[in-house]
């Protein structure tokens, strides 16, 4: 049996610390997979200090691999390639998320490239001729925000 680094699992919703009490929580392709991703996004407010940090990456309902090719990257479809996901997003639901939740965001990134040559000259030259948005090329994107002052009313 592999030896793990893990030192709790929990219900992201409802996690087992006191609030308050970590400086920054990292969230990498966490938030697609919440059934409830405010309640989410909450309750990384309340174990977070006041001013503390959150980053929150997810994937990018824009890229034209899931949105345009009608879900399909590399023949298959988004749904069957990441069939756990609850959600995908797009950067504006996700900042409107993180409002509601009671922080204020620092940075936006996309991240993620197309990385196949065909593919990524096939959609530069969309992006060049105004056919698409330069948001299609990105697989996934990233804000950095921070716990507002005080508690935030439920």
């Amino acid at each position: 049996m592999a030896k793990s680094s893990v030192d709790v699992i929990a219900d992201a919703h409802f996690l087992p610390f006191r609030s308050g009490v970590f400086d920054k929580v990292l969230s990498y392709t966490v938030l697609e997979h919440s059934p409830n991703p405010l309640n989410f996004l909450k309750e990384q407010h309340r174990v977070l200090k006041k001013n503390g940090k959150l980053v929150v990456e997810t994937d990018n309902a824009q890229y034209f691999g899931w949105s345009v090719l009608g879900g399909r990257v590399g023949g298959r479809e988004h749904a069957d390639i990441l069939e756990d996901h609850c959600a995908i997003f797009f950067p504006e639901n996700v900042h409107r998320l993180l409002n509601l939740a009671g922080f204020r965001i620092t940075e936006f990134t996309y991240l993620n490239e197309c990385t196949s040559k065909i593919g990524r000259s096939v959609a530069t030259f969309l992006v060049r001729t105004g056919f698409w948005r330069q948001a299609c090329l990105y697989m996934r994107f990233r804000f950095n925000a921070k716990r507002s002052q005080g508690a935030l009313a439920n």
